[in-house]
Formats: structure tokens, sequence, C-alpha cells
């Protein structure tokens, strides 16, 4: 399944990532705290392959079985600007 994953931190060699149990088009269209997610870990050396630099809050597109990433595809700045803006307008109520 092709699906939005955050990078919620680094540790040693790989990103620990939050993944959504949903297909990447799925996403936009349901809540962000009703989605079923895990936490799975990504080598960095896969991570590299496709994206050149990451850092905590970024969002990739990912492959994966719901236990194991098996691709990663790109960073989405357009998936993470749209997230940041509804933390913000969350924030502002």
């Amino acid at each position: 399944m092709k699906s939005y994953a955050s990078v919620d931190r680094i540790e040693g060699t790989f990103a620990v990532c939050e993944v959504e149990m949903l297909d990447v088009k799925e996403s936009k269209t349901i809540d962000y705290s009703q989605k079923e997610t895990e936490m799975i870990d990504i080598s960095l050396k896969k991570v590299y392959e496709h994206v050149t630099d990451i850092q905590e809050g970024d969002i990739l597109v990912v492959e994966h079985n719901g236990a194991e990433v098996s691709e990663v595809y790109c960073k989405d700045d357009e998936e993470k600007q749209r997230r940041i803006a509804i933390i913000q307008k969350i924030m502002d109520k």
C-alpha cells in the first residue's frame, strides 16, 4: 500500500515514522485524528535512495505492508504544509 509516513525522529541509522494504514488518496478525506497508524522504523539507507535530506516532521510517501516499508518514493512538502495549516487552525481556536 502507498501511504504517508510522518518522520517522528531519527535514531541512529533509522527514521522512526508514523505510517498511515490507508492509501495516500484516502488520506486527505479522513480526519487526521481518526487515521489508523503504526510506528515503523525505516532504514536511512532506504530513505536516502530517493530523499537526500529528512528531518523530524517531514512527510514521506512510502510503500508498506503494514509492518515493514519496502520503498520510499519521495518527500511531500505540500502534505507537510497542509498538516501544519490544520494544526495552526486548531491552535488558533
